[in-house]
C-alpha cells in the first residue's frame, strides 16, 4: 500500500511518541555540557559557553582536532537554553581537591547546543560528524603499580578506572570492563596483556558485545607512569606510547588517541559529490512498535540527511533515504549498530517489482497547494495537453526505460 500524507504524518507521530528500548552503543546528551563557574557574570558565561563548545565540537565530529577548525566565538550563538544551579560545599571541596584550583566555583552551568547547528559549523569547516552509534570498546589493562600487578575488572574501584571513564563519557566513547571472573581466568592470565598476546585476548572478548579492543600496559618506573596502549579494530591494530607525571593526564590522553582513531573509521565527512538516495527495505516489522524502532533507527545515523517510508506491507517497510556521504558508509555504520542485519531471503511479494517501479521519487511540486502531489491542475493539463513541446517530450520521456532504485535488503535484527 502507498502511503499518503495523512499516513505519513501518523507515523512520524508514532516515531516519536513510541518509547523504545536503546542499544547500549547510542550515546546520549551528545551536546550538553556542564561545567563549574564562580558567577554568573556575562563574561564568564560567554567564556564558559566557549570551553563547553569546545568539549561538544569534539564529540561529535570524533576528533580532538575539532576546537583548532572552528570559530569558538560563535559559541553563544549556538546554545539553545541554559541554566545554573548553586554547587554544595562537598561538591566545591571535591572540586577544589582535584583541580587545585585557587579559586572556589559557586555554580554548575549546565548549557545545551542545538544540534544541527553544531552539526552545519563542523560540515562548514570540513570537519565529519559521528552518529549516536557507537562501537563498544572493551579494555584490558595490565598495571604495575611498583608494589602490585593487576588486571583491571568490572568490579574494581580504582582511580584509574575513574579517570578513564570520565574522559570516555566526555569523548562519547562506550567502555566496558571485563568481568574477569572464572571463566576469563581460564583463558586471559595477567601475562597475557602484558605481552600483548592477542590470540587469548580476542578469545576471552567473544563474550562481551563489543566491536573494538583496546589492551593497555601501565607501568610506574622513575617516579613517572608509562603506558602502552594496543587498539584492535575489523583485525587492524594501532600501537601508541604515553608517559606523564598526572594520572588523569595519562588516561585522558590514551582515551582521546583511541577515541580519534575509531571515529576516523565511522564519523562521516560532508561530500556533495557522493551524496545519494536508495531504497532501504526493512523486513519482520510485523507491528508498529518495530516499525517506530526501524524509523528511529535509520534517523539516528550520521549519513542520513533524511527518511521516509514509502512503501508499507505485512511486514516490511520500503524507506526512501537521502545520503551524506555514499552507501559505504551507511553500510558501515549499519553492521556496528546490529539493530539490522543483511536480508538475504528471496522477495517473495508477486507485486515486488512493481512496487519498485511506483516509488523512485516523491513530488512536492505541489507543496501547499492543496493537491495530491504528483498531479497538475486543470489549466496546467489542458496546457500540456495542447503544447507539440510537451507533447514531444512526453513520447521521449516514455520511450526512456525505468530503471529501478538500488534496494538494500536488510530484516530488523529481534
Amino acid at each position: 500500500m502507498k502511503m499518503n500524507r495523512k499516513t505519513k504524518f501518523f507515523s512520524i507521530f508514532i516515531f516519536f511518541i513510541l518509547s523504545l528500548n536503546v542499544q547500549a552503543s547510542v550515546i546520549k546528551h551528545v551536546y550538553e555540557v556542564n561545567l563549574p563557574v564562580i558567577s554568573q557574570e556575562k563574561q564568564i558565561r560567554g567564556a564558559a559557553f566557549e570551553q563547553g563548545l569546545i568539549e561538544v565540537s569534539v564529540r561529535v565530529s570524533g576528533t580532538s582536532l575539532a576546537p583548532t577548525q572552528i570559530d569558538l566565538k560563535k559559541a553563544t550563538r549556538l546554545v539553545r537554553q541554559y541554566r545554573y544551579k548553586a554547587m554544595t560545599q562537598s561538591e566545591i571541596d571535591v572540586y577544589m581537591k582535584k583541580t587545585a584550583s585557587l579559586v572556589a566555583p559557586k555554580f554548575k552551568l549546565w548549557m545545551q547546543f542545538d544540534g544541527a547547528k553544531v552539526k552545519q559549523l563542523l560540515r562548514d569547516n570540513g570537519l565529519p560528524v559521528w552518529g549516536y552509534q557507537r562501537p563498544n570498546v572493551l579494555i584490558w589493562l595490565a598495571v604495575k603499580d611498583g608494589r602490585n600487578r593487576y588486571l583491571l575488572k568490572k568490579s574494581d574501584v580504582s582511580q584509574i578506572k575513574e579517570a578513564i571513564s570520565n574522559e570516555a563519557q566526555q569523548r562519547g566513547l562506550p567502555v566496558i570492563w571485563p568481568e574477569y571472573d572464572l571463566q576469563d581466568k581460564k583463558t586471559v592470565k595477567f601475562i597475557d596483556v602484558w605481552g600483548e598476546f592477542w590470540g587469548p585476548i580476542k578469545q576471552a572478548s567473544k563474550r562481551y558485545p563489543v566491536d573494538a579492543v583496546i589492551l593497555g600496559r601501565m607501568n610506574w618506573s622513575n617516579n613517572s607512569w608509562t603506558v602502552n596502549w594496543s587498539l584492535l579494530m575489523e583485525n587492524q591494530t594501532e600501537s601508541w606510547r604515553l608517559s606523564a607525571l598526572d594520572l588523569d593526564t595519562l588516561m585522558s590522553s590514551g582515551v582521546g588517541v583511541a577515541t580519534d582513531h575509531i571515529s576516523s573509521r565511522f564519523a562521516v565527512f560532508a561530500d556533495s559529490a557522493n551524496d545519494g538516495r536508495l531504497l532501504l527495505r526493512v523486513s519482520d516489522l510485523n507491528n508498529v512498535s518495530r516499525y517506530a524502532k526501524a524509523s528511529r533507527y535509520l534517523s539516528s545515523l550520521a549519513p542520513v540527511k533524511n527518511v521516509y517510508a514509502t512503501e508499507v506491507g505485512r511486514s516490511q517497510v520500503d524507506f526512501h533515504i537521502e545520503l551524506s556521504g555514499d552507501e559505504s558508509d551507511l553500510k558501515r555504520i549499519i553492521a556496528l549498530g546490529k539493530v539490522l542485519v543483511p536480508d538475504n531471503r528471496p522477495d517473495t511479494r508477486p507485486d515486488a517489482q512493481s512496487e519498485m517501479r511506483t516509488d523512485i521519487s516523491v513530488d512536492t511540486s505541489q507543496e501547499g497547494t492543496g493537491m495530491t502531489p504528483g498531479t497538475k491542475s486543470e489549466a496546467a493539463q489542458q496546457t500540456s495537453a495542447g503544447s507539440p513541446d510537451e507533447k514531444v517530450n512526453n513520447t521521449i520521456r516514455n520511450s526512456l526505460p525505468v530503471v529501478a532504485p538500488k534496494i538494500l535488503k536488510y530484516r530488523l535484527n529481534v
